[in-house]
């Protein structure tokens, strides 16, 4: 009866840490992304993992996204090459979660974190394949959206503000073509993109 009990209430914790809906969650991530000090809290890592394990597709993919920029913050933070095994590992399980909703934003985003968690690594090799099929794949989905505010503060966090995810892509696709000695796919990559995007692509192939 005591165990039972306990995990009655270990239940209803994890479910008080939860988000009642994807809009309420996305008051938080947006907060989150512009406020070190509430990514890094325990409070808030704890909603995260909670809606990682209750919530709707889009809501888990999006926990997980947060879980890898957080884990990428800590590795910023401490130099500690371990966090760039969470950071790989959340924006994998953000992909896996949302399927293949293509007409859902968290489909492309989680895609770009996983290619921008292999430049951790570094795997350029993967990042470039990676990026490279999800562009193509826009392309063919007939894809469109009006980015959120989620996306552009995730993109505005790794300092490609002014940006949609499909450029974001691009840029990421021509540094990392650049990383592999490929300087024509490289220099092709960023004559599709605006300034000073282009100038950081041909930087790399320098």
């Amino acid at each position: 009866m005591r165990l039972v009990l306990i995990l009655m209430l270990f239940t209803m914790a994890n479910h008080a840490l939860a988000w009642n809906s994807l809009a309420e969650m996305d008051v938080d991530v947006c907060r989150a992304l512009t406020n070190n000090v509430f990514l890094m809290s325990e409070s808030f890592t704890n909603q995260l993992n909670a809606a990682c394990n209750s919530g709707s597709d889009e809501m888990k993919s999006e926990a997980y996204m947060i879980l890898s920029i957080h884990a990428y913050e800590n590795f910023l933070h401490t130099a500690d090459s371990d966090w760039l095994l969470p950071e790989m590992f959340n924006a994998s399980n953000s992909v896996e979660a949302i399927g293949m909703h293509t007409n859902k934003w968290q489909f492309w985003m989680s895609r770009f974190l996983l290619a921008g968690a292999c430049c951790s690594v570094p795997n350029y090799e993967r990042a470039y394949a990676l990026t490279t099929n999800s562009i193509h794949l826009l392309g063919s989905s007939g894809y469109t959206n009006h980015a959120s505010m989620i996306e552009h503060a995730i993109l505005r966090k790794y300092e490609m503000d002014g940006l949609d995810v499909a450029d974001a892509m691009r840029v990421m696709a021509g540094m990392s073509a650049a990383e592999l000695g490929m300087g024509d796919m490289a220099t092709n990559f960023a004559n599709q993109v605006s300034m000073p995007y282009r100038n950081i692509i041909f930087d790399f192939v320098r």
